[in-house]
């Protein structure tokens, strides 16, 4: 069977697509402007400020010690040239984003051209615009620790766009791929699913290609994978990561605590309104826990969709196998502190996404061709019309929401008040909600969010520290006040 002609060249070059790629991008970076006013949040100051391998004096020193060593250059070389201030840092990263925009409306239109939609552009757009707009998309722009995310992906998709074009790519282009898949893993360790990721389009949208033009196809990105591999692997830094996350939990734990992990962090991508700068983790369940087993299974279903389903449905099926890929590396037998993030949703959304947006395409389409044929040459461009005005509501409404959760990051003590109401039972919310109010001289708001940030933890030394310092302010202000005179 002859490869479907769906991938073209990466980036939109016909007036459409330039048109609405440059619309896209207005309404990207207009939604996330506030990203721009937000300081340094959460671990932006022990990342980027305080690491010694992020300097420009320390990096290279460091560099045999530290992980994700691109990234770590990235810091170092920004603030080598903007010096320690916020806006710089967030103003990449918001490029980071828009640049990830349009690689998003490339292979959104690639992929509603494989399944013979017509005005892929418009489905791209659309696809595009719902994935960058999401709320979701903010928790890795407005932090500047988010960068790993923003940077790795670019990389990953750059690499897949120039190997799954029309044409098999060429010494050069695939040279270019290799290096790509090789940088995106220094950036961020997951992005070492790349070739997989690519396997599951060759097994999907590419079925039918010889095997030597797959091979041609695969192997720049499985060569620069493994050279990044081996790198990560010599790095002592990683192994005393992945010594940590084995010491924390065997990998059948992990595993059991990242599968009730995943169906929270999809929440956080269908209910907007639960996310947090820091989500509350997921409950603790037995393997045999019935809620487990639905868990499992669910995943199973997805899993086997993506196997039986790539010949007779093969978007679909790349859409599930693409979102199952993305969630693996952090979120199977490996165990983080926090694995409920919304980060992850950043890769692993898209794909699904972009089907979504086809799915929509193909119903109206197929709405307008059953129409009486009275009222065939009408119900085209009325259906047509009204789809348009449905993309541009949900694009308006999504923008308005992302909008407003990055005007959130733009002031601490909301961001941490937003984050302890929604997991009321966390510790570290409070923690640092108390730390926030106590630099806006607000003590005694303050001194209550440490009080049940210590009373939901005992143990937490840097609110306990935090609270000791308060009282000696609070004591200090009170005999200051006594000996003023009036």
């Amino acid at each position: 069977m002859r490869l479907r002609r769906s991938f073209m060249l990466p980036f939109p070059i016909a007036r459409e697509s330039a048109v609405l790629g440059l619309l896209l991008l207005v309404a990207v970076g207009a939604a996330l402007a506030p990203t721009l006013d937000v300081g340094f949040v959460y671990d932006d100051r022990g990342d980027v400020l305080d690491n010694p391998a992020a300097s420009p004096e320390g990096f290279v020193a460091a560099l045999g010690r530290t992980n994700r060593p691109l990234l770590k250059g990235s810091y170092a070389l920004q603030r080598a040239a903007t010096g320690a201030a916020a806006r710089p840092f967030h103003a990449v990263n918001l490029a980071l984003h828009l640049a990830c925009t349009l690689l998003a409306f490339g292979l959104a239109r690639r992929l509603a051209r494989s399944a013979g939609v017509e005005r892929t552009a418009w489905v791209g757009a659309f696809a595009a615009a719902v994935w960058a707009l999401h709320p979701a998309a903010v928790e890795a722009v407005a932090p500047v620790t988010g960068r790993s995310v923003l940077l790795s992906t670019l990389l990953l998709l750059a690499a897949l766009l120039l190997v799954t074009a029309e044409r098999p790519p060429g010494l050069a282009v695939a040279g270019i791929a290799a290096t790509l898949a090789l940088a995106a893993p220094l950036a961020r360790e997951t992005a070492l699913v790349l070739p997989a990721l690519a396997f599951a389009w060759q097994a999907t949208l590419g079925a039918g290609e010889g095997r030597s033009t797959a091979l041609r196809r695969q192997l720049p990105l499985l060569a620069g994978a493994l050279v990044a591999a081996g790198a990560l692997a010599l790095s002592a830094r990683h192994r005393e990561l992945v010594a940590f996350s084995l010491a924390a939990r065997p990998p059948l734990e992990a595993l059991r605590g990242n599968v009730a992990a995943v169906f929270d962090i999809a929440r956080l991508w269908l209910e907007p309104g639960r996310l947090s700068v820091d989500p509350a983790p997921a409950a603790e369940l037995a393997w045999g826990a019935p809620a487990t087993l639905l868990r499992l299974a669910l995943l199973a279903a997805v899993a086997a969709f993506a196997v039986l389903a790539r010949r007779r449905r093969p978007l679909a099926a790349f859409a599930c196998g693409w979102a199952l890929l993305a969630l693996a590396p952090a979120n199977s037998i490996v165990w983080r502190l926090d694995p409920v993030s919304a980060r992850p949703l950043y890769l692993a959304t898209l794909v699904p996404v972009a089907a979504l947006a086809v799915g929509v395409a193909r119903a109206v389409a197929l709405a307008a061709r059953r129409w009486p044929a009275r009222d065939a040459a009408a119900a085209g461009p009325a259906l047509a019309a009204a789809a348009c005005l449905v993309g541009l509501l949900t694009t308006a409404t999504l923008a308005r929401r992302s909008h407003e959760r990055a005007h959130l990051y733009t002031d601490p003590t909301a961001l941490w008040s937003d984050a302890a109401a929604k997991a009321p039972d966390r510790s570290r919310p409070w923690q640092n909600l108390g730390i926030e109010l106590m630099l806006a001289e607000r003590l005694d708001p303050a001194a209550r969010a440490l009080e049940r940030a210590l009373e939901l933890d005992p143990s937490a030394s840097s609110a306990r520290c935090a609270l000791t310092a308060l009282r000696i302010r609070q004591r200090t202000n009170r005999l200051f006040d006594r000996r003023t005179p009036e």
